[in-house]
Formats: structure tokens, sequence, C-alpha cells
């Protein structure tokens, strides 16, 4: 994935001191731009989706929106059959409709919809609403009632799994607000039962985030599929999908290769002798996709010499790129020059905040004022977690590189743009 070739930074075999050279002339001519920007490359896309399809056949993926939701991107991803949208509001649903994916290959999760978004849901006619709890699977019959139809859907289950990751991205716990109970199950079955304004369609189960090992699918997979038998019993009719989820860790230190490590050869084997042979089955990959797309480019602007390491304040900051600081994440940080000798750094944003801290005590080799730095692995929850804190310009370009051409797939944000909506 990176390498160094003369002392300069390669990215999956392109030169990221050309890229950035042109990137920069390109958005100053084009839009009076210098600051930081994102910088994807969509022959990863292709290869992340086509490993997947190669790795799981016959599955389908839904692909999690809220890791990255930018409309070129997600066009990209509608163009292949089996990778389908999951959305978690009305406005991630709106963005994949628009991005090109049908109705049918959407999947609304969230445990908070409203009901404005259950009925543009509706009026849709996505594949299926994810239910995480009775009140919302009431609500979605009461409105389909409302409109004469019958809502698709498929319950968000809890199976109490538990998997080795940082607390804040596990979802499958008893005590995470995420999905149905065991209690919640059987009052679900009996409500499914009564009400004709309501198809079951699947079951799915989300347990948590960073997974590197293919036990704790199976153990899902088996679950559902006992929860799928009692529904089949209790309805009349078989469940038509299992969707395990997401979660397929990316390795954010390995800077070799492609950054997989996953056993999919085993995961495959394990769940196809756990889950019924007619059974369609789904994953939702977000971060495994997205996340391996995307550098944050940004510029060294001044060095603060300290007792024991350097202070490298650059040009982007925690409110461009907030995952160290909420979890204490790491990113590989890759000068685009290397040099000769390394010292110790803490890497810092402008943003007022002793948490704008993007990497503390990391030995890198010497930088100087005006280097550019890769922070890679930026794709996922990087300029879709964003945000507008100090009155930093919110959105800095995302630029798009295929076959040596440059596209900017999200043009620099305004100070304009940035308070029109203020009153």
């Amino acid at each position: 994935m990176f390498d160094y070739e003369k002392n300069k930074l390669l990215w999956n075999g392109l030169s990221v001191e050309t890229l950035t050279h042109d990137v920069t002339h390109l958005l100053k001519s084009a839009h009076s731009y210098s600051g930081p920007f994102w910088l994807y490359q969509e022959s990863i896309l292709h290869d992340r989706v086509r490993l997947l399809e190669a790795e799981l056949p016959g599955f389908h993926f839904y692909y999690s929106v809220k890791s990255q939701s930018n409309l070129t991107i997600l066009s990209k991803m509608a163009e292949y059959a089996r990778v389908g949208a999951d959305v978690v509001s009305g406005g991630e649903l709106f963005r994949a409709l628009k991005a090109g994916f049908s109705a049918e290959r959407i999947v609304f999760a969230g445990v908070g919809k409203s009901e404005e978004e259950i009925q543009a849901a509706l009026q849709a006619k996505i594949r299926s609403f994810h239910v995480e709890s009775i009140s919302e699977l009431r609500d979605i019959a009461r409105l389909a009632a409302l409109q004469n139809l019958v809502a698709p859907v498929s319950l968000r289950l809890n199976p109490d799994v538990e998997v080795d990751t940082h607390k804040h991205i596990t979802t499958g716990k008893e005590e995470n607000k995420f999905g149905l109970s065991d209690a919640d199950f059987s009052e679900a079955t009996k409500i499914l039962k009564s009400t004709p304004s309501l198809a079951l369609v699947g079951l799915q189960a989300h347990i948590g985030s960073q997974i590197f090992a293919h036990e704790p699918y199976v153990e899902t997979a088996r679950y559902l599929q006992k929860k799928a038998d009692i529904l089949r019993a209790a309805l009349g009719k078989p469940v038509e999908y299992l969707s395990l989820g997401g979660g397929f860790g990316i390795d954010y230190k390995r800077t070799e290769g492609n950054a997989v490590d996953f056993p999919f050869a085993a995961l495959l084997k394990e769940i196809r002798s756990v889950v019924d042979k007619n059974m369609e089955l789904h994953f939702e990959p977000g971060r495994f996709i997205s996340a391996p797309l995307c550098v944050l480019m940004s510029r060294v602007r001044h060095l603060k010499t300290r007792t024991g390491k350097i202070i490298a304040i650059i040009d982007a900051a925690m409110n461009d790129l907030i995952r160290p600081m909420l979890y204490e994440a790491y990113h590989p940080i890759l000068p685009v020059e290397k040099r000769m000798g390394s010292a110790v750094y803490d890497i810092v944003g402008p943003v007022c905040e002793s948490t704008d801290t993007f990497a503390s005590q990391r030995t890198l080799t010497e930088l100087a004022e005006d280097d550019w730095v890769a922070i890679g692995y930026a794709g996922a929850y990087g300029s879709a977690m964003s945000s507008n804190f100090n009155a930093r310009v919110l959105l800095p370009a995302v630029v798009l590189t295929q076959e040596g051409k440059l596209s900017v797939i999200r043009k620099p944000q305004t100070f304009e743009q940035m308070i029109e909506n203020e009153i």
C-alpha cells in the first residue's frame, strides 16, 4: 500500500509527490484553495469490492454509507450488482438514491428513525427496515397501514457476542443500545404474526468493528439461524436473508500490502456449515472498503522543540479527522519526502484544544516546515465526521485519482458557505 522509492513516498504504486504537486496546482487555479485535502484512489475501491466478491462468493454486500458518503464514491459502489447500501438516516437514503442505488438494494438501519424517515423509505420501497426496538416496529406498522402499504422489516438482534475491539465500537453485547434482546424477539414475533402491514424478510446482527477473527461471525450466524427457524415455525414462511453486519478489520499499522488480515476462507466454510443452504447471506462492510481508499494530505506549518521530542504543527486538524481524538485511533503518518535521520514527534493540528493531536511520541524521519505528510487509511469516518469547530473551513477539497486523471469530487467550502444558513 505504502512504500518509498528513492526516498519519495509511493501509495499503491503512485508517486505521492507528483499527485500532491498536481492536486495543489488544480485546487489553487480552480478554487483559490491551498489547504489540506483528501485524496482518493478509485482503483483501490474496485480492488476492495472485487476482493470481497471473490472471497465470499454468493454473498451480497450492503455498503455502510456512514463510513464515506460522497456521491461519487457511492456511485462507484452502485455499479456492482452484489453491492447495496446500508443507510442510517434520511439523508443517507437520499444520497444512496441520488448515487444510483435502486431502492430494492437499500436497507435502513439505525436506532432512532424518525417518522419522516420511515415515511420516505416506505415511499421509496426499500429492501428492508432493520428494526432495533419494539416501539420502532410498531411505528413502522402504523405508518405503513396509514399509506396502505406493507413494510418489509428485518429484526436486528443482539446476540450478546463478545469481540476483541475498542469499547466505543462494540455493538453486539447485551448492554449496548443496539438491537432487540431475546425478550424483545418474543414480543416482535407476536406483533409480526398479528400485523398485516408488516412483512418479515430478514434477520440481522452487527457485533462491532475492527474484528480480525472469523469465530464471532460464525457464532452470530448460528444464533441468527436458530432465530430464523423459530420464526419460520411461528409465521409459516421462511426468512429471506440473514445479515451478519460489518466489522472486518483494517490493520492501520500495516503499511505494506493491502492491509487485509482476515481469514475469509475459514469464515466462508464455517458459515456455510451452520446456515441453511438456500438462505441469502449479507455482510455490511464500510471501513473495510473505504478506509484504504484515501490519504489526508497536510503540510507542516511549524516545528517546536520540547524536551525529548519535537512538536510538528500541521494544517489539518481534529475537525477534519476526529478518529485519533475520539477513538485513540492510530493512523500512519508518512512524510512525502524521506530524509536522513529520525526524531520523535507529536503531530498536532492548529485547533485550540489539547486533544487536537494525530500522534504522540511518534518516531518519524526528519520533518521540515512546509513538508507534506500523508495520513493513511483516512477514507473511513474521516471527511464524513468532519465539523466546523473553531470556524475552520468545514470541508476541505476531496480529489479522486484514476488512471492519471484528477477529479475534484467535493469542492473546498468557503467561509461564506460556512455561514449561509445562519441568521
